[in-house]
């Protein structure tokens, strides 16, 4: 299979970014993180939030912009966290208007992920669930956000492919879809062939999960849409370079995605903090290549030989070989 990474164009948004002219806005436009993308040696894709698609920067100019640089969009990602309607929950959210202006911006990413040719969008659920015991009906909730889920999902059927992306906590004290359990268990009451789950790397482990085991969990059922990519010390959600506090854990996730051939992008989602956003990306970037390359030396069939003897070592030795030597 042909290995592919993209990033997120958020990434581009934060960190130590390139000084600005007198008179110019802090905050990078869609056009000008796409251009610092661009020059990522190694990238194939990029992945856009629904809202930077606008009428200063319309989709057939994001378009002739990709084509330029020979990236393809990997996916829409549709982030309620930031807006602050949605500070007290997004589908799950009680009110009709509320939970109808959600359903909405969904659909527009579902709009902006046909305007630009690609066919996945991300929901990141991470305002809906609970601060404080007794603070929502938990059952009505789950009702609730399924039901909105289903509804983009039916809008966006059948050429669109909708993820959810669960996560334990952040901003939320709890977030409803908080593991790869609960992410599964959703899609498996929604019954739609285009509605899967995002893993997230960090999130899994902040949800105490081994990413590798999670990605396994969910190709076992077809329900593996997106794979993102950064790195954290499990407690929260650092948001760091991926490959430089997991490295074994990373590389086990990505031995799992090329068992499964998964077709699609391995994105990377960070936030670089006192680092220069290219230069953080690039590293992210030459990590992932770094360590996918070390894997076509691993021989699968005599790992899982090892593997069934239930000896850690054998496996082990195995995994030394390739990382370790030579």
């Amino acid at each position: 299979m042909t290995f592919k990474i993209a990033v997120g164009l958020w990434v581009f948004s934060g960190g130590l970014i390139p000084a600005r002219q007198e008179g110019e806005p802090a905050e990078l436009r869609p056009q000008e993180r796409l251009a610092m993308a661009s020059k990522i040696r190694g990238l194939k894709g990029v992945e856009i939030a629904h809202t930077d698609i606008s009428s200063d920067f319309p989709a057939r100019e994001l378009k002739r912009m990709l084509k330029e640089y020979g990236l393809a969009c990997s996916g829409v990602s549709a982030n309620y966290t930031r807006d602050p309607r949605f500070a007290l929950g997004a589908f799950g959210h009680q009110h009709p208007k509320t939970r109808n202006a959600a359903i909405e911006e969904g659909r527009k990413a579902v709009d902006a992920a046909r305007a630009v040719s690609s066919s996945s969008v991300t929901l990141r659920l991470y305002s809906d669930g609970f601060d404080y015991p007794f603070h929502i009906d938990y059952a009505t909730y789950w009702n609730t956000l399924i039901s909105s889920i289903k509804t983009i999902a039916k809008y966006a059927s059948p050429d669109v492919n909708v993820a959810i992306a669960y996560k334990a906590r952040e901003p939320r004290k709890h977030l409803t879809v908080s593991t790869v359990g609960k992410a599964l268990s959703l899609c498996q009451e929604i019954a739609m062939k285009n509605v899967g789950v995002a893993v997230n790397f960090a999130h899994a482990l902040m949800a105490g999960e081994n990413p590798a085991e999670s990605i396994a969990f969910l190709t076992r059922s077809n329900k593996l849409f997106q794979v993102y990519f950064s790195d954290a010390y499990r407690l929260w959600d650092d948001m760091m370079v991926p490959g430089t506090v997991n490295m074994w854990e990373l590389m086990e996730a990505l031995l799992y995605l090329k068992v499964a051939r998964h077709k699609g992008f391995a994105i990377v989602d960070m936030e670089p903090q006192r680092m220069d956003p290219s230069h953080a990306c690039q590293i992210a970037v030459g990590n992932l290549s770094i360590l996918w390359k070390k894997l076509e030396r691993m021989d699968i069939s005599e790992l899982r030989k090892a593997q069934k003897t239930l000896d850690a070592v054998e496996s082990q030795k195995i995994v030394r070989r390739v990382m370790l030597q030579g």
